[in-house]
């Protein structure tokens, strides 16, 4: 949990500090996008002010408002937004999520959803802004699979183990912003080894669309075979592709492959083709806003039978395509 100081987070790398609601709303827009900004109560004293350091895929923030305002930016489109109070209390409604963001529950702002926010008086809050494509980028190197579109639990618990190693990194990162160490150099490599670990950190600890996908990374020490036949099963899933055709991009043979991915993964060649398949619709179902049906959704991830796709699905997840579908859980 990342706490308040007497100084506000990143205090040398001012953006600006003001009193004009519009003179903070265009400050504000020029580094983020357009929104609206409101006072809630003329009684209330609005004292504005953003602190900035822009790295190469991410940037880190200090706001306040000081007053009660409202905040409508509607969808951000290009970039995920973390927020974390370290000081009062803010209302977020991220599509059909709603979150009270404390300084124990942040939020993650999914760029394809609309946002409004209410920040009240006296909430200081730090942000972590992502490229969306970034995020894609990494949750693509992490997975093997083509990941275009990705959205997050609104609601970022800051008491949950793996949740709180993550900011923890985070205040690592802001306390070596603030000294100078870092966020200098964009293209520095040290500071995109930071990012990509962050970003793929997150990836791990925050429940979202591909949660159930990223767990299954492999390792530097599997063998040659295995990772020329998973990239082949990662490239081709949706592709009707046989036992012959993984065992000749991999070179070796039937027996062989059986065995190797037996005693690396627990289950055949073909089985963790299915596993990959059935990983991705889950994927897209828990995206899906009503624009593709269970069929469409089975053919891009390779099910050419619908019954059957749905009798899998289920015995893995415990639900029907369907069910997922209504739940919409990341919408």
């Amino acid at each position: 949990m990342l706490r308040s100081a007497p100084r506000p987070p990143l205090s040398d790398f001012r953006c600006f500090d003001t009193l004009d609601v519009d003179e903070a709303r265009e400050i504000v827009a020029r580094n983020f996008c357009s929104h609206r900004l409101e006072r809630m109560s003329a009684a209330d004293r609005f004292n504005a002010c953003q602190n900035r350091v822009d790295g190469k895929h991410v940037s880190l923030n200090y706001i306040r408002y000081g007053a009660d305002v409202t905040i409508d930016p509607g969808e951000l489109s290009d970039f995920f937004l973390i927020q974390i109070p370290i000081a009062g209390i803010a209302d977020v409604r991220n599509g059909t999520r709603s979150v009270q963001s404390t300084t124990s529950m942040g939020v993650v702002l999914n760029p394809d959803r609309h946002t409004t926010m209410r920040w009240h008086a006296g909430c200081e809050q730090v942000l972590v802004q992502i490229e969306r494509s970034y995020v894609a980028e990494i949750a693509t190197r992490m997975t093997g699979l083509g990941v275009n579109t990705i959205r997050f639990d609104p609601g970022l618990d800051l008491k949950r183990a793996a949740v709180s190693v993550w900011a923890k990194r985070l205040r690592g990162l802001f306390g070596a912003a603030a000294s100078g160490q870092v966020f200098r150099q964009p293209d520095d490599p040290r500071q995109q080894q930071l990012e990509e670990a962050l970003v793929t950190s997150l990836l791990d600890a925050q429940t979202s669309t591909v949660s159930h996908i990223v767990g299954d990374r492999i390792t530097g020490a599997t063998p040659a075979i295995l990772k020329r036949a998973v990239a082949f099963i990662n490239d081709r899933f949706d592709q009707d592709i046989s036992l012959l055709d993984i065992c000749s991009f991999a070179g070796t043979t039937p027996r062989n492959l059986q065995m190797v991915f037996k005693r690396e993964f627990g289950c055949s060649p073909m089985e963790k083709l299915q596993d990959i398949r059935l990983k991705f619709a889950r994927h897209l179902l828990l995206l899906s806003s009503g624009n593709l049906s269970v069929s469409e959704i089975a053919e891009r991830s390779g099910q050419r039978h619908a019954g059957r796709f749905s009798q899998a699905y289920k015995a893995r997840y415990g639900e029907t395509p369907r069910d997922t579908l209504r739940r919409r859980r990341f919408c």
